[in-house]
C-alpha cells in the first residue's frame, strides 16, 4: 500500500508518497517532482534517481510516460487519479476523460 504527502493540508499537489514493504523490510519514500501547476511530472527516489516521468497535452492526456523501474504513478492533475482500466481520471466528483476534456 502507498501512502501520499501533499504540500498543504487541503491541497492535492503532491510531494512524496511512501511505498509500505513487507514485515523486516525498509519502507520506500519516492520524491513528486511537479510542474507549475502542481501535476506530477518526475517522480525520484531517495538518492535523486528519477523512477518515472511523464509529461501532459492541455486536457491531462499523457503525451509520454517512462518508468525507469517498475513503479506505477497513478497521480495527474491536481486532485485527479488514473483509473488504468477504464483510463479515466476521477477526481472526487466525477470521471474525467482528459482525451476529449
Amino acid at each position: 500500500s502507498s501512502l501520499y504527502i501533499y504540500s498543504d493540508q487541503g491541497s492535492h499537489e503532491p510531494l512524496a508518497r511512501v511505498d509500505r514493504a513487507a514485515p523486516g523490510e525498509a519502507d520506500e519514500v519516492l520524491y513528486y517532482h511537479t510542474d507549475v501547476n502542481g501535476a506530477p511530472e518526475e517522480m525520484t527516489d531517495g538518492g535523486g534517481n528519477i523512477v518515472w516521468e511523464a509529461g501532459y497535452q492541455v486536457w491531462g492526456n499523457l503525451t509520454h510516460e517512462k518508468e525507469t523501474r517498475p513503479v506505477q504513478q497513478n497521480l495527474r492533475f491536481q486532485g485527479q487519479y488514473l483509473d488504468r482500466e477504464t483510463g479515466l481520471h476521477y477526481n472526487l466528483y466525477r470521471f474525467y476523460d482528459p482525451d476529449i476534456g
